[in-house]
């Protein structure tokens, strides 16, 4: 027995429900299987953003593993990568937090605050380049003024650290360094912030005080936990850039 055709009406919901797939598959298409795709050709060629891509084959892994086997400059890039990891993104992210429950509270020059912190994220790169090269200049960069005109310099070349630092030309204090360049432009992540602690419902506060609850509690139990997603946000935003 030939089984029927599909009505006209349900042949109409497929088509209803494929065009309102279609957004969603034609993102998952272009922004994820497209740029995957892209990558693996890519890792196959010899390519730079002035140059069009030359194919190269398996150059580039045999450059890999001639590496691991001689150089460890890979293992280098990971350690650093993990080390910026650990340290740049939580630390970012807790600056961030902090500074937003500062600029929530209802005090006077409120909007003020909240531009001052947030201006040096939209500092194009160039300017802040600079700037960041003239601070952490070794021979008249204002941190190391800083730390001479405080004699920490003095404590801390009497705990073997050679003065001045060199902030970017020694390896041990590159890192540091680019850790406080990073934290200076957590002024998104303040707006973010912002935008959650706004959205916790002033109840939850009145009845965590009238359960007797310290401003140390509420901001744990209460606002902590409210904002926990953009938490999240922010922690896996970080760790993709």
């Amino acid at each position: 027995m030939q089984r029927s055709n599909p009505s006209a009406m349900a042949r109409r919901h497929t088509l209803n429900g494929l065009i309102f797939c279609a957004p969603a598959i034609i993102g998952l298409l272009g922004l994820t299987l497209y740029p995957l795709g892209a990558s693996l050709y890519y890792s196959f060629c010899s390519y730079s953003a002035l140059k069009p891509p030359k194919w190269v084959g398996i150059g580039n892994y045999q450059l890999i593993w001639r590496d691991l086997t001689h150089h460890g400059l890979l293992y280098q890039s990971i350690l650093n990568t993990l080390y910026y990891a650990v340290f740049a993104v939580p630390l970012g992210i807790a600056v961030a937090f902090f500074l937003a429950l500062l600029l929530n509270q209802n005090v006077k020059g409120q909007a003020f605050f909240r531009t001052l912190f947030y201006v040096p994220s939209v500092v194009p790169v160039v300017a802040s380049s600079v700037l960041w090269l003239w601070l952490l200049n070794p021979q008249y960069g204002l941190i190391n003024l800083f730390l001479e005109w405080t004699h920490i310099e003095t404590l801390l070349h009497l705990l073997g650290v050679k003065t001045p630092i060199g902030w970017l030309a020694d390896p041990a204090w590159s890192k540091p360094a680019l850790i406080l360049m990073s934290v200076w432009g957590v002024g998104n992540a303040v707006v973010i912030f912002l935008a959650g602690l706004q959205d916790v419902p002033q109840e939850l506060y009145e009845a965590a005080e009238l359960d007797g609850a310290t401003s140390w509690q509420k901001t744990r139990h209460v606002t902590v936990a409210m904002v926990s997603p953009y938490i999240l946000f922010m922690m896996v935003m970080g760790l993709i850039g």
